[in-house]
């Protein structure tokens, strides 16, 4: 009669507790990909490549802090030991003007290594009200902003890293090649012949084509937030620009002798939580091989 009575009270009890577990289960989800940063491993092989070069990626922070000052995200970076760090954009966002944050840790980072930036739309979109070159100068950092700048190995290999303007002309102006951004890529991509060529734009989506048929070995892209929303053996569910289930989420891609890292960033810029997607710094270990 109890046992009856107990499967009775339990199977009235059961959609509660399920609803319950997945609640705490969807909470704890929320918890961990808003609040904790991971790291994730690439390693990538190059014949044009002397040594190891060791790439700490970091993007789309847009103010977020870990720990005090972004204590545990400067620590965590610091353990990493880089050659050089690459920033993708959007360490600031467009609704705060202010990029105290952005001079914090990138003052931090410049003390760890050689770190380099290219703005992302955010500060595109506040650039009249800050002065991102001398701010990122002053913090002893390097802005590419349609610029390039030549990293020196241990062993003493220079390395061609470009930063092209979030702005790109081929979204923008159409069939108009008279912008810098355009001159810009055309010397880049024909110094890349020369020397192991890296370059940092932030949006991914705007750039594949181009990329496909260059001389660059190596892209870092940021923007997307890793498709904010993932879900298991789909991807990312919504990007800017890409909009849903978006093609260039985060990851690895491959164009032809170009491969295009996009790091899931570190923060978000609207009112929509991460799940199942965690905020991400991103090493990168380029060793001689067959690409």
């Amino acid at each position: 009669v109890y046992k009856r009575q107990f499967m009775k009270k339990a199977k009235k009890r059961l959609p509660l507790i399920i609803f319950s577990a997945l609640f705490a289960l969807t909470i704890g989800e929320l918890i961990h990909s808003n609040l904790f940063f991971k790291t994730t491993e690439y390693n990538l092989k190059a014949d044009n490549i002397n040594g190891n070069l060791k790439i700490v990626f970091i993007s789309d922070l847009h103010n977020k802090e870990y720990g005090d000052n972004n204590k545990n995200l400067i620590e965590k970076i610091a353990k990493q030991s880089p050659d050089f760090i690459a920033v993708g954009g959007d360490m600031v966002t467009r609704t705060f003007v202010n990029d105290d944050n952005m001079k914090n840790i990138l003052s931090k980072l410049s003390k760890i290594a050689p770190v380099y930036c290219c703005l992302g739309n955010h500060e595109r979109d506040i650039a009249d009200k800050i002065d991102f070159k001398t701010d990122i100068t002053a913090c002893g950092a390097t802005l590419l902003d349609n610029e390039a700048a030549f990293f020196t190995t241990k062993d003493g290999q220079k390395i061609l890293i470009g930063g092209l303007s979030d702005y790109p002309y081929y979204e923008y102006n159409g069939t108009d090649y008279d912008v810098p951004e355009a001159h810009f890529w055309e010397q880049l991509n024909e110094e890349a012949n020369n020397y192991y060529t890296i370059l940092l734009h932030h949006q991914p989506e705007y750039i594949t084509d181009m990329v496909a048929e260059s001389n660059v070995e190596l892209v870092l892209c940021g923007h997307t937030h890793g498709g904010l929303v993932r879900i298991p053996f789909v991807g990312g569910v919504i990007a800017p620009n890409q909009g849903l289930f978006p093609q260039y989420d985060k990851g690895e891609f491959d164009f032809n002798n170009t491969s295009m890292i996009i790091t899931g960033g570190l923060g978000v810029s609207n009112p929509i939580p991460r799940f199942n997607n965690q905020p991400e710094i991103c090493i990168i270990n380029i060793t001689k091989g067959n690409s």
